[in-house]
């Protein structure tokens, strides 16, 4: 049986153009013909690459021309808040931007917003991400496979109502801007999104990331599949005692989401032990302190972020494929 690929892609703001040089990668190793068998499993931002790769996935690159047409979309210009020429001053300056301003293609702020949240979230609340689904339905209205070999698409969001997670998936359903707001409303900061009549949250707002429920899913249906699972990690753990607010946020948001990641990779070898598993973990960038994850759309940030994502993605496949023939090598 040929091996298929399950590409993971959590949520993480414009940390999401990470996943585009990933995948920038995978077109270069792969080629459509693997690509066009792969399960993209997605939740947030990761549910919009996902959506851009699956519906242009019929293109002679695989999906990467849009998807890379979308990030530079999505770059922001800075004010100059800070007028210094610091790596620092510069990611706080892309970050006040977005807390002022949103970013017109993704979200806005809506006047009032937070202090009305206070008491009438739901209804109210700091920012709306309604222009995000707008953004992508310019891009494509709808990804249902035409053929038997496309790309299966599962995104994630949690129903508000059910307090549970919801899943969209194209091999039930097509899959539609709606439910890529629905997967990116960050509780309490956005307003929720809304799909078929329902509130939603954010996907990757849950105790339990990605990995493990698609497995379970795919597994259940074909137990006898062979999966190369890949994982891009916007998140990755590392020790050190941080300093100040922004560092201190910034390595508790790395701990958390970093050890989700960890548990989850651990669980998933153990308990499937025949799959393949590659994690592309990021590294902090330059100055991400000073940078919210949600906020900085920093042109500067995003090119830094996709030549990041290709580099690394490119040291992990060519160290599984190293593993891979010393494994064989010794059998």
């Amino acid at each position: 049986m040929q091996e298929r690929i399950l590409l993971v892609l959590n949520g993480g703001g414009a940390l999401g153009a990470y996943q585009c040089g990933v995948y920038r990668t995978l077109v270069r190793h792969y080629g459509a013909e693997v690509l066009r068998r792969t399960v993209i499993v997605g939740a947030s931002i990761g549910a919009v690459n996902g959506f851009l790769i699956a519906a242009h996935h019929h293109q002679p690159d695989s999906g990467l021309g849009t998807l890379e047409r979308f990030w530079r979309e999505v770059a922001q210009p800075s004010v100059p808040f800070l007028p210094f020429p610091e790596t620092l001053s510069w990611r706080l300056n892309a970050t006040l931007t977005g807390l002022t301003w949103g970013n017109p293609p993704v979200f806005h702020g809506v006047p009032g917003g937070f202090l009305a949240g206070l008491t009438w979230y739901p209804a109210m609340a700091g920012y709306d991400n309604r222009s995000l689904v707008e953004t992508t339905r310019r891009y494509a209205e709808e990804y249902s496979p035409k053929e038997a070999a496309s790309p299966r698409l599962m995104i994630r969001a949690i129903d508000i109502e059910a307090a549970t997670p919801a899943w969209f998936d194209s091999a039930d359903q097509p899959i539609v801007p709606t439910m890529l707001g629905a997967s990116s409303a960050i509780p309490l900061l956005f307003q929720p999104g809304r799909h078929a009549g329902r509130a939603y949250w954010d996907g990757d707002v849950w105790h339990q990331g990605l990995l493990l429920p698609a497995l379970r899913r795919l597994l259940g249906e074909e137990p006898d599949q062979r999966l190369h699972v890949i994982t891009v990690e916007l998140f990755k753990r590392s020790a050190g005692m941080p300093s100040g607010f922004g560092q201190s946020l910034d390595h508790f948001r790395r701990l958390f989401l970093g050890a989700r990641s960890d548990d989850e990779a651990e669980e998933a070898t153990e308990r499937y032990p025949s799959l393949r598993l590659t994690r592309i973990r990021r590294a902090p960038h330059p100055g991400e302190e000073a940078s919210l994850w949600l906020m900085d759309w920093g042109a500067d940030r995003l090119a830094y972020l996709l030549e990041q994502g290709e580099q690394d993605a490119e040291r992990a496949l060519n160290e599984k494929q190293s593993e891979s023939e010393t494994t064989g090598n010794k059998k």
